[in-house]
């Protein structure tokens, strides 16, 4: 909210639109620190504290992310097509639709609900958003170019994937896990202490403050269409595909941290593509605006009453 506050007070309110462009350039740096620094940060720390054996276990919460993305995605697609919808709109509606933003609001809505409470939440969401994150990567770029029927090449999909930030501190991670040489004991307590709250609250002000308000009206089918997707579809395919590994909601690490991830909107990179390849921004972030809204203040908390 405080996120959403500073972005009418710099844009909508004539006397102070001054300071627009001092707000612009300080968030454009708060996400290059977000993306080159906390994520990494969280997603290598969370991950390293685990033996091989625990992520073994956890590696559940990669399954079901990667299966509720693709499920959401072809029935979004059929769906879309079905309605008669333009290959822009299509590819609008699977981005959204398939893609929820398991990163910048997942992380600290997961670190709120469990690791607040001594509860490990946040290694199953780094495995979760990596399921996601990955995907989101080279079908969003492929998809955005397609809208715009322009063409992508291999090596460039490739770039993208092993420049992320994010995905290089998992495989560092990984080799940690691997030869057995744990993060210190006062790393992970500083981590703990000292910037886990600073990150989380920095990247919930991020989220507030990319989400431009637009005016619904226009845009209440696809609106109407991605929610129903993230909101029902996706979690009842978690919870349907939960059921058949024969995991306890109750006792089993990954399966809570997966249905929370799994009712978050849709992920703002899909805005950065928007821009990036000139589709409808308006629409766009008419879609992950509201949607955000739906999720935090509906869906959230009914999830929380059913899974806790």
């Amino acid at each position: 909210m405080a996120g959403i506050l500073a972005r009418v007070i710099t844009h909508r309110i004539e006397p102070l639109k001054f300071l627009q462009p001092i707000a612009d350039k300080s968030f454009n740096i708060l996400n290059t620190l977000a993306i080159w620094v906390m994520l990494p940060t969280v997603v290598f720390v969370s991950i390293s504290r685990y033996s091989l054996i625990e992520l073994a276990i956890m590696g559940n919460a990669f399954v079901l992310a990667f299966f509720t993305m693709g499920v959401c995605f072809v029935a979004s697609v059929v769906v879309s097509r079905i309605s008669g919808d333009n290959r822009k709109t299509m590819v609008a509606i699977a981005l959204n639709s398939s893609f929820p933003n398991v990163t910048f609001l997942g992380f600290p809505v997961i670190y709120a609900f469990f690791d607040v409470r001594g509860l490990n939440g946040l290694g199953p969401a780094a495995l979760y958003a990596v399921g996601i994150s990955v995907p989101h990567l080279i079908l969003g770029v492929m998809l955005a170019a397609t809208a715009v029927r322009k063409k992508v090449s291999v090596g460039s999909v490739i770039e993208t994937i092993i420049t992320f930030p994010a995905a290089f501190a998992l495989i560092v991670a990984l080799l940690f896990v691997a030869f057995a040489a744990p993060l210190p004991t006062v790393a992970r307590e500083f981590f703990d202490a000292y910037l886990t709250k600073p990150f989380f609250g920095l990247m919930l002000l991020l989220v507030g403050y990319q989400m431009p308000i637009v005016n619904p009206r226009k845009y209440v089918k696809d609106i109407t269409m991605v929610s129903l997707m993230r909101f029902i579809v996706g979690p009842l395919v978690t919870y349907g595909l939960i059921m058949a590994l024969g995991l306890s909601l109750k006792t089993d690490i990954t399966p809570r941290p997966s249905m929370v991830q799994s009712i978050m909107p849709p992920g703002f990179f899909n805005m950065i593509l928007a821009w990036n390849y000139k589709l409808d921004l308006k629409m766009y972030s008419a879609i992950i605006f509201y949607t955000t809204l739906l999720s935090l203040f509906i869906v959230l908390p009914i999830t929380y009453m059913l899974i806790f």
